[in-house]
């Protein structure tokens, strides 16, 4: 994974926050799977560690050819303001689950990071 970014925008007034994040990915087998999770530094995930089995149950991204045996993946979520009220203040993580056609997996678990104000 490569060229990850994430980009954060709380709750304004009548308007939904959002959660945006993008990462090029390079499987020469092609890619089956990205999922993505955003999860503050400070949780029980800090302490034990995330692991693909964490990562099952989670959303995927929208991934894109965008050059030879890479595809541009992005995850988009609405942020309501109960979301942002609800959400731990601080620095948060974004980490990313891919899985190849051929079953190869690759789990970044800081492949970006955002901060809640």
């Amino acid at each position: 994974m490569a060229h990850s970014a994430a980009r954060y925008a709380a709750p304004d007034g009548d308007r939904s926050g959002s959660l945006t994040f993008t990462t090029d990915v390079k499987v020469s087998s092609g890619i089956k799977d990205v999922k993505v999770l955003a999860w503050p530094a400070n949780s029980t995930f800090a302490k034990k560690g995330l692991t693909a089995k964490d990562m099952a149950a989670v959303d995927s991204a929208v991934c894109k050819p965008s050059g030879e045996d890479t595809v541009r993946c992005t995850y988009s979520a609405t942020v309501t303001r109960a979301d942002a009220e609800a959400s731990p203040r601080g620095l948060w993580h974004v980490a990313v689950l891919a899985t190849a056609k051929d079953g190869e997996t690759t789990l970044d678990t800081k492949a970006a990071d955002f901060t809640v104000a």
